[in-house]
């Protein structure tokens, strides 16, 4: 499982690095006389093309940022942590990574040294999202779901793993729904609501039940907006 979330941490952080860069805006330079038949060319070329699935202008932004939200999850109270990273096409459209880890982890049999162990929780997976923008208000709505995989690991009080049959992975879920609004061009605040669906929990006398579990939380999240 640390392997797991190292490896997707990484590349939360090189797509939340590769994202710190302005947002590309593809604007028109006005045509001078001269250039009036060239314009003119291109204009009867692009009608024997197919429309762009975008558009004509294409603005490319991205976000990276922490969530933090409130569930129930092996019959306790606690926090999910995480972050996720995405690329944001015409200020709606998201694309990217997320990894969350578990903060009320159970404890677990002592291993064979005597060292304490607890079950530890995390997954992650890809994510899409969709904005919803209305002139009158201030805020919008998002909507989306992550699609990923997860596992629960004995570890010890070294973060040791244990061997394949302490692990318990799984497919995961999670539709979510948000209310944004923007503090600034490169700042953004959100509320959250979402709701963990889980397959394949059954290594370790563990069941589906005990991971699925309604989230609510909030969102603090940089970049081009």
């Amino acid at each position: 499982m640390t392997r797991m979330l190292s490896t997707l941490n990484f590349a939360l952080v090189g797509l939340i690095g590769s994202l710190s860069l302005p947002a590309l805006a593809a604007d028109e330079a006005p045509a001078s006389s001269g250039d009036a038949a060239s314009n003119s060319s291109a204009a009867a070329s692009e009608d024997h093309v197919p429309p762009l699935l975008f558009g004509k202008g294409l603005d490319v932004g991205g976000y990276g940022g922490l969530d933090v939200a409130y569930t129930r999850m092996f019959g306790r109270d606690g926090v999910v942590v995480g972050g996720q990273g995405a690329v944001l096409i015409n200020h709606r459209l998201a694309l990217g990574l997320a990894g969350y880890g578990w903060s009320n982890p159970l404890a677990g049999p002592n291993a064979a040294n005597g060292d304490a162990q607890r079950f530890e929780t995390g997954y992650g997976g890809f994510t899409a999202h969709y904005s919803f923008y209305f002139d009158a208000l201030p805020v919008y709505f998002t909507v989306g779901t992550l699609v990923g995989a997860g596992a629960i690991n004995l570890t010890d009080e070294n973060h040791s793993e244990g061997n394949d049959d302490s692990d318990d992975v799984f497919a995961i879920v999670q539709p979510d729904v948000a209310i944004h609004a923007n503090l600034t061009r490169w700042m953004r605040v959100g509320l959250t609501g979402s709701y963990r669906v889980t397959s394949g929990v059954n290594q370790i006398g563990f069941k589906e039940s005990d991971v699925n579990g309604a989230m609510v939380g909030a969102q603090l999240q940089f970049g081009s907006f």
